[in-house]
């Protein structure tokens, strides 16, 4: 077996991969060298870890995707929807993501924007910019109506949070499982659940049947006071809608971490609205993301090596 990952990588990890799999050969991607032919024919797992992206993706995946061995593929990300991914899939490698790991800090950027758009940060920053002092009454998240659109790792996490600010949280999702400690409606139920929405998170995956899931008609069915959050997938959103819905103040803000397409094109009018807060696609972005996609690497390492079930497959359609 070979390994093909980063030279960082191996480098903070070397003593445990070498524990874990003590015969494993290692292929690092180092700055500035090209791969030979020779290590790319051995290649039979490939980890594209945190600090691969984004300046090193390129050169990462070329090798990849010129391996003729592969047999894993594992993803710093829990997304996996760039067509990318699929083609490891049809080449009959097995695709593992690492799902969970980015949950925390992306549930803490949530509850940042929701805190944030309560009280008003964006003007708070404009009047300190401006030397003016402008104090304003702001509304608290106590008994707030908090919708989550998507139940996995980060909506879980949202609504553990959220019920520590003692918000009112509703999970909408395909159909409730039983187990989960609030309310839940179903997703062909979604334009009903966020008309009496006082927030609204959206952390679904993107999906044929979730692309465009908010509608014009879905985001004018939220109340002109409500804020949205989206730390999903930009193209859940009819984003122009979106946009017209803010800029008319038929919504009240938005906390944004991703959108369609990226990066958010300079001159687009999102930037420049005074309710709008925007982060590019770095919510999960932080030093415990990058830690807890290593041990879930490293734990489908001693899976794979023993020959026992993968953590996060992924499995084609």
């Amino acid at each position: 077996m070979a390994l093909f990952c980063t030279d960082t990588f191996f480098d903070a990890y070397r003593d445990r991969i070498e524990k874990i799999a003590p015969d494993l050969e290692v292929i690092a991607l180092r700055p500035g060298e090209e791969v030979p032919d020779a290590d790319i024919e051995r290649i039979t797992i490939a980890f594209f870890s945190n600090d691969a992206w984004p300046d090193r993706a390129a050169p990462f995946f070329k090798v990849a995707l010129s391996t003729t061995n592969l047999q894993w593929f594992h993803s710093m990300s829990a997304g996996v929807d760039s067509p990318v991914f699929s083609m490891f899939l049809e080449r009959g490698a097995r695709l593992t993501t690492s799902s969970g790991a980015s949950a925390p800090p992306i549930a803490g950027t949530v509850m940042l924007y929701l805190l944030a758009l309560s009280r008003d940060l964006p003007g708070w920053l404009r009047a300190q910019a401006a030397h003016q002092w402008s104090p304003e009454p702001f509304y608290e998240l106590d008994g707030q109506r908090l919708v989550v659109v998507g139940y996995g790792p980060i909506g879980q996490e949202v609504v553990r949070l959220a019920t520590a600010f003692r918000m009112d949280p509703v999970v909408v999702r395909r159909s409730a499982r039983g187990d989960e400690p609030c309310p839940v409606r179903p997703l062909s139920e979604l334009a009903d659940a966020v008309s009496d929405a006082d927030a609204v998170v959206v952390a679904l995956p993107l999906a044929p049947e979730t692309r465009g899931l908010f509608s014009a008609d879905v985001i004018a069915a939220m109340p002109s006071s409500a804020v949205f959050v989206n730390v999903g997938r930009g193209e859940l959103v009819d984003q122009a809608a979106l946009t017209d819905a803010l800029a008319s103040g038929r919504l009240a803000g938005a906390g944004l971490d991703v959108f369609d397409p990226e990066p958010l094109d300079a001159d687009d009018a999102l930037w420049d609205l005074p309710n709008v807060i925007i982060s590019p696609h770095n919510s999960g972005s932080s030093n415990g993301t990058t830690n807890r996609v290593a041990e879930i690497f490293l734990d489908n390492l001693g899976r794979f090596v023993r020959d026992e079930p993968l953590r996060n497959e992924v499995f084609g359609g």
